[in-house]
């Protein structure tokens, strides 16, 4: 990573709070599942697929940052070296990877199906 890239940071920054997200939402789920409450079954169930949303998308800021950090490796270099060829590469698989992150994200249901 070059030292201050500001978009760099700023993917990073956000990917920090998802995660931090997504703990908060498991150690919700952990502290509804040990009350036993009434009909907290599916709060628990809700927390819990919150927390896979929250983490998919930390996943997928992650690797957007690893894009702007492969294309910044890229930048200033001629496009017919291979150092340039490989930065790109890298940052088009970490593209795809935050695309499958944010499918995935997408894909969690309102909340996770009952244990049995």
């Amino acid at each position: 990573m070059r030292d201050g890239d500001p978009e760099e940071s700023r993917l990073r920054e956000v990917a920090e709070l998802m995660w931090r997200t997504a703990a908060v939402h498991r150690a919700r789920a952990s502290r509804l599942a040990m009350s036993g409450e009434p009909g907290g079954e599916l709060q628990v169930r809700a927390e819990r697929g919150l927390a896979k949303v929250a983490a998919e998308h930390a996943m997928a800021f992650q690797e957007l940052a690893n894009v702007v950090e492969a294309r910044s490796s890229a930048a200033g270099r001629p496009r017919t070296s291979p150092e340039w060829s490989a930065a790109m590469n890298r940052s088009f698989a970490a593209l795809r990877r935050a695309e499958a992150h944010h499918h995935r994200a997408a894909a969690v249901p309102a909340h996770d199906e009952p244990h049995r």
